[in-house]
């Protein structure tokens, strides 16, 4: 059997291989190749990192970054000059030989991959997550990573798009819902990303939420006869942190596939108990006049923020929201606002075109400058006794660094306004 060193050097062809974008998983390849000795060199937007058809006589394979679509001229060059182009997954997939669990879906894919990893590890099988969640899967191979171990590879549409060689021993997805269509050419695209990780998939272990089905339906795709549904309106018992709408669905899939392995139950019942949800995922911050904040930057779709703002529906709430646009049909989130939030605060580059449909919300709808200005307005019009959602619907690019520096900066100003206020607060870091 080949070393990972020699796979590495036949796959390179004897050149320096070429690297799309200068992200995580570019990185993670850099330090895959290595430890083979083969050198490599990036190409992106900065000067001097063009990608043309001379730099592609240097190179026989290009590794891209999620960023970097079909359609990127880099990898349409890259094609026409005869430069292998592989994604990140698919650099890994040539060197892994360990079980690999794939999770992917619209939302709470980060959730189920952190869930089942951190149970895997405490029912005694050693796992690790990998992928979208942060971590490469090139990175733990460059460590030297055991195949002994499960890899949990939490894995985008970006990235299984144009999968070729990273298979699967088991396929979770979460849910499916309009997002990413300023990546995807339109919802078929992005559903067909989804689906291809089916083609890769070594057993008849297929776990899915709400949502695909439908779009199956509607895009007339087949799923397999073996394909679990795990309806979230089924009557199960669902443990803290997951005894919520939101959550609840994560808990079903990781139940189903914990029963596929033939696994104690017990054991991740009390790996539920150990586990805390990541950071601006509804997560609540309390003041004494009766203001309740949610943080829920992690909402970086509709389909995410319309479950939070129906977790609250019942209540006096007033939604912040906005941000990148995705190109999304947006109807529904508007629709559930209006049913939802008595008014709006809104963000970035969506803010005009979300208030010219959010219509007749008795305290209003603005759009605001920045996010600062969103808070002191929503606890302007809502001084007490009152639930302000900040669940954005969009991603975060052109505003801040990330979801999560968005949602530190909601944090942080909501402390400032409210110590302004001499209204004392109660930072709640775990979610709700």
């Amino acid at each position: 059997m080949q070393t990972s060193r020699d796979i590495l050097k036949n796959i390179s062809g004897g050149k320096s291989v070429a690297l799309f974008g200068r992200g995580v998983s570019t990185i993670a390849a850099q330090s895959l190749f290595k430890t083979a000795g083969v050198n490599c060199v990036f190409y992106g937007d900065k000067d001097g990192e063009n990608f043309g058809e001379a730099e592609a006589k240097n190179h026989a394979l290009a590794v891209y970054s999620p960023a970097f679509s079909p359609r990127h001229p880099f990898r349409i060059l890259a094609e026409k000059c005869g430069v292998k182009a592989v994604g990140e997954p698919d650099l890994a997939g040539m060197i892994w030989r360990g079980k690999t669990i794939a999770v992917s879906g619209t939302n709470g894919k980060t959730t189920l991959t952190s869930f089942l990893t951190a149970a895997l590890n405490k029912a005694g099988k050693k796992a690790f997550a990998c992928g979208n969640i942060g971590r490469p899967l090139c990175a733990f191979l460059a460590d030297g990573v055991s195949a002994d171990e499960t890899a949990v590879f939490e894995i985008s549409s970006f990235q299984s798009t144009s999968l070729k060689s990273l298979n699967f021993d088991a396929f979770l997805w979460t849910n499916f819902a309009p997002d990413h269509l300023d990546w995807h050419a339109d919802m078929r695209e992005y559903f067909d990303a989804k689906l291809n990780i089916l083609n890769f998939l070594k057993s008849e272990t297929f776990i899915y939420g709400s949502g695909v089905k439908e779009f199956a339906q509607k895009f007339s795709r087949r799923l397999p006869d073996f394909a679990v549904f795990a309806d979230k309106n089924s009557a199960f018992e669902s443990p803290k942190p997951f005894d919520n709408s939101i959550q609840r669905e994560n808990f079903l899939i990781a139940k189903l596939f914990w029963k596929s392995l033939n696994l104690d139950e017990k054991i991740l019942l009390d790996s539920a108990k150990d586990f805390s949800l990541a950071r601006y995922r509804f997560a609540k911050i309390s003041g004494l006049n009766g203001i309740t904040f949610w943080n829920d930057s992690k909402a970086t779709n509709a389909h995410a923020a319309i479950a939070a703002l129906k977790e609250l529906k019942g209540k006096k709430v007033f939604w912040i929201g906005g941000g990148k646009n995705k190109y999304c049909d947006n109807s529904e989130l508007c629709k559930t606002v209006g049913e939802v939030a008595c008014g709006a605060a809104l963000i970035g580059q969506t803010a005009g075109e979300l208030k010219n449909a959010l219509k007749g919300l008795p305290l209003g709808v603005y759009v605001c400058e920045n996010l600062k200005q969103a808070i002191e307005l929503a606890v302007q019009k809502c001084p007490s006794k009152a639930d302000i959602l900040f669940s954005p619907a969009f991603s975060s690019f052109g505003m801040f660094k990330s979801y999560s520096d968005r949602g530190k900066c909601f944090d942080e100003a909501v402390s400032e306004i409210l110590s302004e206020k001499n209204i004392k607060i109660q930072l709640n870091k775990a979610a709700f």
